[in-house]
């Protein structure tokens, strides 16, 4: 590539985690703008990431939003051999031609979800609330080892 800026914009949708192998994502739709410059034998990139994935919520399993907005930025330079221990600053194989930004966007928008990721109060799936509820089990406060299932009403369906 010549000195100077170029940009592209593409989409990571759900295709993109399937062949990722990653199951926790079950949809996507993500736009990612990638700004390119290109100057003294190193290449800025800027990632800017924006939309949607759908996530399984850790309480009712049922189908979550979960919005992206993030960005991020690495230089990429030639070098002897692949080195990635650098956050800002990847280099690559000066008999690279290429450079596969798969994996930057997937780690970055895996690591956009929560570790913790629930319905909001009151919007879980009602079954599977009632569910939970009736086998959910006391903490062992006797010290016995014994947890008891506790008894729990299903909530009414309205």
């Amino acid at each position: 590539m010549p000195p100077g800026k170029s940009e592209q914009e593409f989409v990571v949708d759900t295709q993109f985690f399937k062949n990722m192998e990653n199951t926790d994502i079950i949809d996507a739709d993500v736009k990612v703008a990638m700004e390119l410059e290109h100057k003294n034998d190193t290449y800025y990139c800027h990632f800017d990431l924006r939309g949607m994935m759908h996530i399984p919520c850790d309480r009712c399993l049922d189908a979550m939003e979960h919005p992206v907005d993030t960005t991020f930025d690495i230089a990429v330079k030639f070098g002897p051999e692949y080195d990635d221990s650098n956050d800002d600053v990847l280099v690559i194989p000066e008999t690279e031609a290429w450079l596969n930004v798969a994996y930057m966007l997937y780690d970055t928008l895996v690591l956009t979800v929560p570790m913790r990721h629930v319905h909001p109060q009151g919007q879980c799936n009602r079954a599977m609330a009632g569910v939970l509820n009736r086998h959910q089990a006391t903490a062992d406060i006797d010290g016995t080892g014994d947890i008891e299932e506790e008894d729990i009403p299903i909530p009414d369906e309205d």
